[in-house]
């Protein structure tokens, strides 16, 4: 039996997106059935008013088991952006065991810088 690649990083992108969608189509549901999420109200999450200080700070990994827990809409979009970010990742990854698999040395090499550099920017720079 052959690892077919391009159907497993098909699959994993088809995957992906549908969980991402599921997840924040039923956090929008959530906020409009609530009529707000984490302690603001649909009028504040809808307003530009930047004094309201309604943004992603708020929204820690850590929190997320238990915002989804609490039928949390805004943790629900995060966890459905969460999916979304790491969709590609996991191409990427499947690549590598790919490349892996057929000892493809400058295409490891490459699939782990690229994997390097994509955690890089997720998890260090922001904190710069």
């Amino acid at each position: 039996m052959r690892f077919d690649r391009d159907l497993a990083i098909s699959y994993a992108l088809r995957v992906g997106v549908s969980i991402s969608m599921f997840f924040i189509i039923f956090g929008v549901l959530l906020i409009f059935i609530k009529n707000g999420g984490s302690g603001f109200t649909l009028a504040q999450i809808a307003s530009y008013n930047p004094q309201l200080k309604v943004n992603s700070r708020y929204i820690y990994l850590g929190l997320i088991p238990e915002g989804l827990v609490h039928l949390d809409g805004i943790f629900f979009i995060a966890t459905g952006l969460w999916v979304l970010v790491f969709t590609p990742i996991t191409s990427v990854i499947i690549a590598l065991i790919s490349f892996l698999l057929t000892k493809n040395r400058l295409y490891i090499a490459l699939s782990i810088i690229v994997l390097f550099n994509l955690f890089f920017a997720m998890l260090v720079i922001p904190h710069i």
